[in-house]
């Protein structure tokens, strides 16, 4: 079988290090343990290319350079990158397929030419409501361009595969009609094994965290709240032992990613005397041994904005649960549904850096429910968060022609 798999958005380089990048290399896993020959249209490649893909065929058609000097450079951009799109479903098109899925992008037709031409089944995947969020944080100068691309190729797909519940609402308020299907981020637990038991120092505890550094993260809450667990403003009730006390050792932090926001968190660390390690962007294959480095791994996600849904299906939590570290994590969006608070990791409310710092001043003094969390973290995400299980979800809603039937 072969499966045509376009990321026309050229902020998602298919070989990269962001969170969307590893989200597509581990898709194309699946897709190619499932027995397909894939081929990748892209508009940005990348440098990181794992070994384990050193065989895939990739075709890359990068958008014309605009100037950016131009007063209506952002216009021109948007359509530079339409054209690109438009240039991989004719790539698509002439390479022929039997299957394509789609990385939603902005600008790109490739699904919806391609189901046209080809007549062969189709998947879109739709990781964020791409047109607010590009409103929201960028620019969107042409709306109506965005909104015909997401309605001609979400009513061509077979099914439109959404990370979340918000997500899908989205699809299906813009585009009555469209097929939708639930199907939630996973991990591969080949890639991140378990962490070795015990403490990593003898005298300091880490936290790790894993992301781009964006406010919509949360980082300075969890400097905050490591501020106050290595302070003596927060007391711990030590699990079982029917005393109060301290962690027998400071939280310290390691930031594992990079972003806009990496000097001013280097700011906040110094400011509040928190020992604070920024590893920079990092290959996917560096983050498990980083995360191994650490006692803990933290998801600080903040209060959510009156009026708008928590869409993302975070990578990272899945990354801790395989990666089998005690986790805490603030319980906005998909959150609760991934951790089990007490069994796989401790859930706070989002916002309180003050219950934040009591759970990471209980972990501290608790190896015994480190160690427990950590173990049941692991054996959730073999059990139920496989990428092979998440493919399998999309599949299921193709109309698959026998001969091209996965196994």
């Amino acid at each position: 079988m072969r499966v045509a798999y376009v990321c026309a958005d050229p902020g998602v380089p298919v070989f990269g290090t962001k969170g969307s990048s590893v989200h597509v290399q581990e898709i194309v896993r699946a897709w190619r343990r499932a027995g397909a020959d894939v081929t990748v249209y892209c508009t940005r490649a990348g440098t990181d290319r794992p070994a384990d893909l050193a065989d895939l065929a990739v075709v890359e058609l990068r958008p014309r350079r605009v100037d950016g000097e131009k007063p209506d450079s952002g216009e021109e951009r948007e359509r530079a990158i339409g054209e690109a799109a438009a240039a991989l479903a004719e790539s698509v098109v002439r390479d022929g397929c039997d299957v394509v899925y789609e990385r939603y992008s902005l600008f790109s037709p490739a699904l919806a030419v391609a189901v046209e031409s080809l007549r062969v089944p189709a998947a879109l995947e739709v990781n964020a409501p791409l047109i607010e969020e590009q409103q929201r944080y960028r620019q969107l100068f042409d709306v109506r361009l965005a909104e015909t691309v997401l309605r001609r190729n979400a009513l061509a797909a077979d099914t439109v595969a959404s990370v979340s519940e918000p997500v899908v609402r989205w699809v299906e308020r813009r585009v009555p009609g469209a097929k939708t299907l639930l199907a939630p981020n996973g991990v591969n637990t080949e890639r991140i094994g378990p962490r070795p038991g015990g403490r990593r120092h003898p005298h300091r505890f880490t936290v790790g965290f894993v992301g781009t550094l964006k406010p919509w993260h949360g980082v300075p809450a969890l400097l905050t709240a490591v501020a106050l667990a290595n302070s003596d403003a927060v007391p711990v009730h030590a699990a079982g032992a029917g005393l109060w006390r301290r962690a027998d050792g400071r939280w310290t932090v390691k930031i594992i990613g990079d972003g806009p926001g990496r000097k001013d968190l280097e700011r906040a660390a110094a400011g509040l005397g928190v020992e604070a390690e920024f590893t920079g962007s990092v290959p996917p294959d560096a983050v498990p041994g980083l995360l191994h480095g650490c006692d803990a791994a933290a998801a600080p996600y903040p209060q959510p904005v009156p009026g708008r849904d928590d869409y993302f299906s975070p990578l990272k939590v899945y990354e801790y649960l395989a990666a089998g570290m005690p986790i805490v994590a603030t319980a906005v969006g998909q959150i609760p549904s991934i951790v089990e608070d007490g069994r796989t990791g401790l859930l706070v409310p989002p916002g309180d850096v003050t219950a934040f710092a009591a759970a990471l001043r209980r972990l501290g003094a608790d190896t015994a429910l480190r160690e427990r969390l950590g173990t049941q973290a692991r054996a959730a995400a073999v059990g139920l968060y496989s990428w092979d299980g998440v493919l399998s979800r999309i599949t299921a809603a193709l109309p698959l022609r026998q001969e091209v039937a996965l196994p």
